[in-house]
C-alpha cells in the first residue's frame, strides 16, 4: 500500500476506519472487477457496461483501488496493477478470488457482532445477503486459496518417508493430502469430509494425477467411523470450529484410529496462554463467535490435555505460515 495510508496517525482511527478498505476490496472482487480487466485496459465506460453497474458508482470503486495499489489508471482507462494480477484473478496460481467471496460473507457476519456478544448466540443466516450465501463446494474452494502455500510448507517439514497410510481429517478440498502424496511416492491418503465438500478434493486429486492414491471418505466427524491403522492423521484447521469438550472427543477418537506408533498433526491458530495474542488469533476467536455455537481458539496447554486423555504424547507448537501452529503427539 500506498504512504498515503500512513495518514491514520491515530491507531483508534486506523483501526475504526480499517473496514473501509476492506470493503472495497470485497466489493471489487464480488463485482468482477479485476476478472474483467483481466491482462487488458479498460475506459470507464467499457467498465461500467461490462459490470452492468451505475458509472458513478465504478469510477468511485476504481479510484479507491487505484489509490490501494490494486488497480493502474492511465488517459482515463484501468487495468489490474501487480497485485491483482497476481492475486486476484480467478485462474491465478496464487488466487485468492474463493477467499474473498467467503470473506464478504463473513463481513456480514461480523455486522452483528454487538447482537452475538449480548446473545452469545452466532448471527444468524438472515443476516447474510442472500446473494452471498455458499455451499460447501464454495466453502471448500476458499478453503483451496487459504491451504495452497500451507500445504506446501508442512509437506516440507514433516517426515513422512515411512507413513503408508494417512488420514486427512476435515481435508476439504484435499490440498495437504495430495501435496503429502505428491512428495512421498509409498504414501496413500483418504481425505475424511462432508459428500459435497469432497468433491472438490476428488476434481483436485485427478487433476493432480493421484486419484489412485488420494481417496475421499463422506462422514461426520462424530458420528461416523474414520477407518483405522493410520500411520498420520491431519487435523488441519478443524479444532476452532467446536468446543473444548468436543475437540477432546475428536482427538480420542483420532488416536483410537491411529496405528501404535502413528501421530497425530493438529495444526490451526494457537493462543498464547494469556488467549490474547497473536492478535490474528485472537481475532479469529471473535470470527468463530459470530459464525458457530461453540467454536474457538485454544491453547497449547489445551491441546496437550486432549492429547493426554486420549493417551497420546505431548507436542511442542512449531511455526507454520504466519498465524499457524503445529502439533504434534505419538500414539505409545
Amino acid at each position: 500500500m500506498n504512504d498515503e495510508n500512513s495518514r491514520y496517525q491515530d491507531p483508534i482511527d486506523r483501526i475504526s476506519s480499517s473496514y473501509r478498505e476492506a470493503q472495497v476490496l470485497l466489493t471489487a472482487n464480488r463485482l468482477g472487477v479485476f476478472e474483467a480487466l483481466g491482462e487488458k485496459s479498460l475506459s470507464l465506460e467499457e467498465l461500467t457496461i461490462a459490470l452492468e453497474a451505475d458509472r458513478r458508482g465504478i469510477r468511485i470503486l476504481c479510484d479507491a483501488l487505484v489509490s490501494l495499489e490494486m488497480l493502474e489508471k492511465a488517459d482515463g482507462c484501468y487495468r489490474n496493477a501487480p497485485l491483482a494480477m497476481e492475486y486476484l484473478l480467478p485462474d491465478s496460481p496464487s488466487s485468492k478470488n474463493a477467499l474473498l467471496l467467503h470473506s464478504a460473507r463473513l463481513y456480514e457476519r461480523w455486522g452483528k457482532l454487538y447482537d452475538t456478544v449480548k446473545s452469545g448466540i452466532p448471527a444468524p443466516k438472515e443476516a447474510i445477503d442472500p446473494n452471498l450465501i455458499g455451499d460447501e463446494r464454495a466453502f471448500a474452494k476458499a478453503m483451496a486459496d487459504v491451504g495452497r502455500k500451507s500445504a506446501k510448507e508442512l509437506a516440507g517439514i514433516l517426515d513422512l518417508s515411512r507413513v503408508k497410510t494417512l488420514l486427512d481429517l476435515g481435508g476439504g478440498p484435499g490440498l495437504y493430502a495430495i501435496e503429502f502424496a505428491k512428495q512421498n511416492p509409498r504414501l496413500n491418503a483418504v481425505v475424511f469430509d462432508t459428500k459435497d465438500t469432497l468433491e472438490v478434493a476428488k476434481e483436485n486429486a485427478k487433476e493432480a494425477g493421484l486419484s489412485d492414491r488420494v481417496s475421499t471418505r463422506a462422514g461426520d466427524l462424530f458420528g461416523d467411523s474414520f477407518g483405522d491403522g493410520y500411520d498420520f492423521i491431519l487435523v488441519s484447521n478443524v479444532i476452532h470450529i467446536y468446543s473444548y469438550e468436543n475437540n477432546k472427543e475428536l482427538v480420542a477418537k483420532c488416536a483410537k484410529a491411529l496405528a501404535p506408533g502413528g501421530r497425530l498433526c493438529v495444526k490451526d491458530f494457537i493462543l498464547e496462554p494469556n488467549r490474547a495474542a497473536p492478535a490474528w488469533n485472537a481475532l479469529f476467536a471473535v470470527n468463530m463467535l459470530v459464525n458457530t455455537e461453540e467454536g474457538d481458539c485454544y491453547t497449547l496447554a489445551e491441546i496437550n490435555e486432549w492429547f493426554q486423555n486420549a493417551g497420546l504424547t505431548s507436542g511442542e507448537a512449531k511455526p507454520l505460515a504466519r498465524q499457524s501452529r503445529v502439533i504434534i503427539a505419538e500414539k505409545v
